[in-house]
C-alpha cells in the first residue's frame, strides 16, 4: 500500500508539471494566433502568456492530482473579431494542437542526446524524465484536441467550412452534448478508441525518437 503511494506521488511530480507546461504552450498558442487576426480578447484578459498561472483552472487542477485527468482554462477568443471568420477559426483552432507538436518536435533531440548520456541521466535525471513527460503529453494533447467533437479544436475547424460557422460557435449544448460522447467513447471499450488512439500516438513518438 505505502508503496503504491509513494509511486504516485512522485509520479506527481513529474506529471503535474509536465502538464502545466503543455497546457500553457497549448492555450498560448490560441491566444497568439487570435492576437495576430485581429482578437485582443485574450492579451486584455492577460493570456497572451507564457506564465502557467494564468492557465490554470482550479479544478482542472485537482482532478488532475485525484483522477490523473485533468484540464486548464480554454482561451477566450471572439471569432467575430478576426479578421476573416473561417480562416481565423481554422488557424486559431489549429494553434494550440501545433504549439504543442512544435513544443514536442523541439524537446525530442535534447532528450534523445541526455537519455543515452549517462553524465545526464545520473546528474540531471529528473529533468531527462520530465522532458519525456512533456513530450508524451504534448503528442497526445495535440492529437486529442483534433478530434472533431465540441468543445475540442477540432469540431471548430469543421464548423469553420459549414453555412453558419456562428451558429455552432455560440451552440453551448453541443458542448455538453460532446463532453458526453466523449466520455463514452473513451470509458466503454466497444469503440475501442483508445486502442486506435494510442496506434496514433505512437508512430508519431517512435518519429520522435529518432531525431
Amino acid at each position: 500500500m505505502m508503496n503504491n503511494i509513494t509511486q504516485y506521488i512522485t509520479e506527481l511530480l513529474y506529471v503535474i508539471p509536465a502538464v502545466l507546461i503543455v497546457l500553457t504552450v497549448h492555450e498560448f498558442g490560441h491566444a497568439y494566433v487570435a492576437y495576430k487576426m485581429g482578437d485582443v480578447t485574450a492579451k486584455e484578459e492577460g493570456r497572451l502568456s507564457l506564465n502557467p498561472l494564468r492557465h490554470i483552472d482550479p479544478i482542472g487542477l485537482l482532478a488532475l492530482i485525484i483522477f490523473r485527468f485533468g484540464w486548464g482554462k480554454p482561451v477566450p477568443v471572439d471569432f467575430t473579431a478576426l479578421r476573416n471568420l473561417r480562416k481565423g477559426m481554422v488557424f486559431v483552432s489549429l494553434a494550440g494542437p501545433l504549439a504543442n507538436f512544435i513544443l514536442a518536435f523541439a524537446l525530442a533531440p535534447l532528450f534523445n542526446w541526455m537519455s543515452r548520456n549517462p553524465i545526464a541521466l545520473t546528474g540531471f535525471g529528473y529533468f531527462v524524465q520530465l522532458v519525456q513527460y512533456i513530450i508524451v503529453l504534448s503528442v497526445y494533447l495535440g492529437i486529442f484536441n483534433l478530434i472533431p467533437i465540441p468543445p475540442l479544436d477540432g469540431s471548430k475547424i469543421v464548423f469553420a467550412f459549414t453555412k453558419n460557422p456562428l451558429r455552432f460557435l455560440y451552440d453551448d449544448s453541443l458542448n455538453y452534448y460532446g463532453i458526453i460522447f466523449l466520455v463514452i467513447i473513451l470509458s466503454v471499450p466497444f469503440f475501442r478508441f483508445n486502442y486506435f488512439f494510442t496506434r496514433v500516438v505512437s508512430p508519431i513518438l517512435n518519429l520522435l525518437s529518432k531525431l
